[in-house]
């Protein structure tokens, strides 16, 4: 009974002004957040999951721990006007903390102004030659492969890395394999960009794209070991989809934004904005931002298509007959215009 008794003896009143702060505070928080997560399976629910998010727990807390107002915040940072007397010494000591080659670097480095204009620099003419690869593609960047693969009849999902998936129709906002001719194959490959590494993606082979979505979404983490954690993040970040077409059939060419950056510019398409402070993701009822080119945009193997402000992955999905063949391995570091694959 002694238990009870103390219970009885018991007052609100009795326990310290700061503890009872705390406990308020501490309340309200747990019931503001799980009414937070309460609305947003809800809204899943109700524009019908349109990202097929496995676990809308775990992804709530992503969204909480990644938001995309910080993203904003560091773009403003990376936008603001450096004073030219510190340029030199501040992308020196980036480009010496992410090995980066200062001398491929086509103006000097004091021209950038801010950050960004360093972050998405261009290179000195001959830097990256294209490999001559008549029947395949060359990388559209400088990155890591993270994983390829083949698109089957059998599932919608398909590896980002080591057996954590994501819905490829989702990605693209349409159905691959219905675009593809009967005897035809599918096949993707995810590339990574790393801080250091040069930040616009050029186009893969000759091509024209005839289409572009814009994809507002999360801002993520895209990192390897993230996505090998974590189901579904590139179904659900910022992306912008180029579809077209190249010698084989169809091609989509995605570029998708990661944490702390969400800008991506293409160089035919100067009204692309992207990490809009109005948008609404698209798995959760935001609608798709579409483009149609009617005439087509033209591309020949290596010509820049666009870049990234601070950012992330390029993936590719595209048609091809059978027997292509992968010249690089998931893991494996390659350079704009190096061989990526072929028919063979």
């Amino acid at each position: 009974m002694k238990p009870f008794q103390s219970l009885r003896r018991f007052r609100w009143s009795d326990v310290p002004k700061r503890r009872r702060q705390v406990t308020y505070i501490t309340a309200g928080v747990a019931f503001s957040t799980y009414t937070m997560e309460n609305k947003f399976k809800e809204c899943l629910e109700i524009v019908g999951n349109k990202a097929d998010i496995r676990e809308p727990h775990t992804m709530f807390w992503l969204r909480v721990l990644f938001g995309r107002m910080r993203s904003r915040w560091v773009g403003a940072a990376a936008d603001v006007r450096i004073p030219v007397a510190l340029r030199s010494s501040i992308y020196s000591f980036f480009a010496w903390r992410y090995s980066m080659a200062v001398d491929e670097i086509r103006y000097p480095l004091d021209s950038f102004t801010t950050f960004n204009e360093f972050f998405s620099r261009k290179l000195v003419d001959g830097a990256r030659p294209i490999s001559k690869v008549p029947k395949g593609l060359v990388s559209p960047v400088d990155g890591t492969v993270t994983t390829l693969g083949k698109i089957t009849e059998e599932s919608d999902r398909v590896e980002q890395v080591k057996g954590a998936t994501y819905n490829v129709r989702s990605f693209l906002g349409l159905d691959p394999r219905e675009s593809i001719q009967p005897k035809s194959e599918l096949h993707y490959v995810v590339l990574y960009l790393a801080p250091g590494n040069y930040h616009r993606f050029h186009s893969p082979c000759d091509l024209t794209f005839k289409r572009g979505r814009h994809f507002c979404g999360e801002l993520l983490p895209v990192r390897p070991w993230f996505l090998e954690r974590f189901n579904d993040v590139l179904a659900v970040n910022e992306r912008v989809t180029l579809n077209g077409d190249w010698q084989f059939g169809f091609m989509s060419l995605v570029a998708v934004g990661a944490a702390n950056c969400g800008s991506v510019f293409l160089d035919f398409d100067h009204k692309l904005k992207t990490n809009r402070l109005r948008d609404i993701a698209v798995h959760c009822g935001g609608d798709v931002s579409e483009k149609l080119y009617p005439d087509g945009v033209k591309l020949s193997s290596g010509d820049v298509v666009g870049g990234f402000r601070m950012g992330s992955t390029v993936v590719l999905v595209f048609e091809s007959p059978k027997g292509f063949q992968w010249d690089v391995t998931p893991g494996e570091n390659i350079k704009v215009g190096q061989p990526l694959g072929q028919v063979t």
